[in-house]
This record gives structure tokens, C-alpha cells and sequence, in this order.
């Protein structure tokens, strides 16, 4: 056997969440040549893979190891424009109900490859958040701690 990490299969299965109101993009389907738009879901392009690291489960080594993959994949999610203070309120709670849809949805996806990939919510931080323009949106980061059992029976 060798190591074939399964992050395409994971990015596509998180792709694939259907939550109400949002457009959730992969990482073969936005740009940052185009202005995004309001309740969407994407691969953050300021550090989309972080943490990568392996935790060998055998002493020996190589492509035939026992060896855990972990990283962390980093999603943003921008609710709706910041604009005026009439906006806000509805603006505000509209961004956390979805969001809050989001994160249950991504709690109840199974990931791809179920008994050789962990994947759990690690941490949500919420506040203004930018788009790759630079228009500032109601929005929240989301990362995801990947664990991928490679090389397991």
C-alpha cells in the first residue's frame, strides 16, 4: 500500500451540504477573480490547509506505515454585506441562523471513506470577515481537523 491522502474526496463531501440559502463552493469552483457573493460557504484562501502533520502508528516508516494524517482545513463563510446601521440587526441574525445550519450540517456529514477519516468541527470564530476583494461581510471561519488512518486494514 502507499499513502493517497483523500483531501479532494473531503473538500468535494463538504461541497456537497445542501443548506437553505447558501452556496457552498469546493475548491475547484471559486475564484478570486470575482466578487463574491452574499451566504456563501468557501475554502479560505488565507491558509485553506494548516496544521499538516503525521503520527506514525508503527516504528517502521515509509509508504507502507501505519501513519496518521492530520490537518486542519479552513472554510469562510460571509453572510451579508456590512453596511448601514439599519441593516445590522437582521443582518447579524440572518449570518448566525445560517451559520448555525452550516455547522450542524458539516456535524451531521459523514466523511468520505467512514472508519479511515475523522472529521469534526474545531473551531468557529465569528465577527467582520473579508472577502477576497476586500467588501466586508457578517461572517464566521470555520475550521475542520482532518484525521486520515492511512494504510489501515
Amino acid at each position: 500500500m502507499s499513502i493517497s491522502l483523500l483531501l479532494p474526496n473531503i473538500t468535494a463531501a463538504i461541497a456537497s451540504i445542501n443548506v437553505t440559502g447558501v452556496t457552498i463552493r469546493d475548491t475547484n469552483n471559486w475564484s478570486v477573480a470575482y466578487p463574491l457573493v452574499p451566504n456563501v460557504l468557501y475554502p479560505n484562501p488565507e491558509g485553506f490547509l494548516t496544521n499538516f502533520s503525521l503520527q506514525y502508528q508503527s516504528f517502521t516508516r515509509g509508504a507502507n506505515a501505519l501513519v496518521d494524517v492530520r490537518y486542519t482545513l479552513n472554510y469562510r463563510f460571509l453572510g451579508s454585506a456590512i453596511g448601514d446601521n439599519a441593516t445590522i440587526v437582521t443582518g447579524w441574525s440572518d449570518m448566525i441562523d445560517k451559520l448555525t445550519s452550516i455547522i450542524a450540517k458539516m456535524i451531521e456529514t459523514t466523511a468520505p471513506y467512514d472508519g479511515r477519516v475523522d472529521m469534526e468541527v474545531a473551531e468557529v470564530t465569528v465577527g467582520a470577515r473579508a472577502d477576497p476583494a476586500g467588501n466586508m461581510y457578517h461572517g464566521a471561519d470555520i475550521a475542520l481537523t482532518v484525521t486520515e488512518m492511512q494504510n489501515a486494514s
